[in-house]
């Protein structure tokens, strides 16, 4: 007893020897966790590499970052020099952007979209973004972005390049020997088509693209356009707002351009035989009176019974009732209410 309180009293006399044994302690512990936290974050960065040959999303997590990473060494990743070509040719391949940033955060322990804005210019950041949001077979997360909406109305605000491919190279392309991708130049407030719903995203120039087309209608045309009869028309064209004016109706294109008007008779959409104009493959007929909506299920037009809507796209329940969506032989969306029409074919 004598030799135990003597201990306790040698202890008590030397307080930093206390202090001592729980740093040590301390450190231990630390030093433990950190040795689990390595062995649990090297197990999952395996189990994602090993996903990389069934995983395009690892496979372009992993293209990322030796192209922001090109030594390997991550402590070399601030010196190493990006290449910048390599990032943009992998963010033209991503769909599943979240999938890329969880697989990114589980082999390199980083946040992708910092280390490529800590990487690149920010205009060169912007395209990336632009790259990746508007791909259009993105999924997951929000929906991708669209230049423009299939069939909405494009004007040309002045004049403006129509091209064969979405390409702005300003170059002096006879020099290579390379034809010029213009076919020709719009004429300001040109009706210069309807968005076919494809887009491109030249990162070189940083010029969105999109293609519009239209065609000829065959009957009832004067005689200086009785030669193009039927040809249909495609161009990429910036969808810059600074260049073309975008529109959802033909009424508002009217009200703005009044000339369009004209245009818009003879210029139709390039599926306009294939389509309503044509051989109707669905459709929507009036079985009693009733009316029609725009788009946004407002503004009610009458008509009559057994009349020829258009051609049927979908059938909607809104909670409050069920509405079929049809296209109108002027390629406009409308709404009626589907208990006042049927669907034919």
């Amino acid at each position: 007893m004598e030799t135990e309180n003597s201990h306790k009293e040698n202890i008590l006399d030397h307080p930093k020897r206390i202090l001592v044994g729980g740093a040590v302690l301390g450190i231990g512990g630390f030093v433990i966790y950190k040795i689990v936290k390595k062995m649990i974050d090297e197990s999952k960065k395996k189990g994602t590499e090993r996903l990389a040959d069934d995983s395009a999303e690892v496979r372009q997590a992993m293209a990322f970052r030796s192209a922001m990473n090109p030594s390997g060494i991550s402590w070399m990743k601030s010196f190493d020099t990006t290449n910048v070509t390599a990032v943009f040719d992998t963010a033209k391949q991503v769909k599943k952007l979240d999938d890329v940033i969880a697989a990114y955060s589980d082999l390199y322990k980083d946040d992708l979209m910092i280390d490529l804005q800590n990487e690149l210019s920010a205009s060169d950041y912007q395209k990336i973004l632009t790259l990746m949001s508007s791909n259009p077979q993105k999924s997951g997360g929000a929906a991708p972005v669209k230049f423009a909406a299939k069939d909405q109305l494009v004007v040309a605000k002045k004049a403006v390049n129509l091209r064969s491919t979405p390409d702005a190279t300003n170059t002096l392309l006879s020099k290579l020997k390379v034809k010029s991708n213009i076919i020709r130049l719009s004429k300001a407030g040109e009706f210069i088509g309807y968005a076919t719903g494809k887009q491109a995203f030249d990162e070189n120039n940083n010029v969105k693209f999109i293609e519009v087309g239209y065609i000829i209608r065959k009957d009832n045309l004067p005689a200086s356009l009785k030669s193009q009869a039927g040809k249909k028309f495609v161009y990429w064209v910036s969808s810059s707002s600074e260049f073309v004016d975008i529109f959802p109706y033909f009424k508002n294109m009217w009200a703005q351009y009044p000339s369009t008007q004209n245009e818009s008779a003879y210029k139709k959409p390039l599926d306009f035989y294939g389509g309503v104009a044509g051989l109707i493959q669905k459709p929507v007929v009036t079985v009693r009176s009733t009316q029609v909506l725009d788009e946004g299920l407002k503004n009610p037009l009458p008509v009559r019974s057994a009349t020829l809507l258009g051609e049927y796209i979908l059938t909607l329940n809104t909670g409050k009732g069920s509405y079929v969506k049809f296209r109108t032989v002027d390629n406009s969306l409308r709404w009626v209410k589907a208990n006042d029409a049927a669907i034919r074919g």
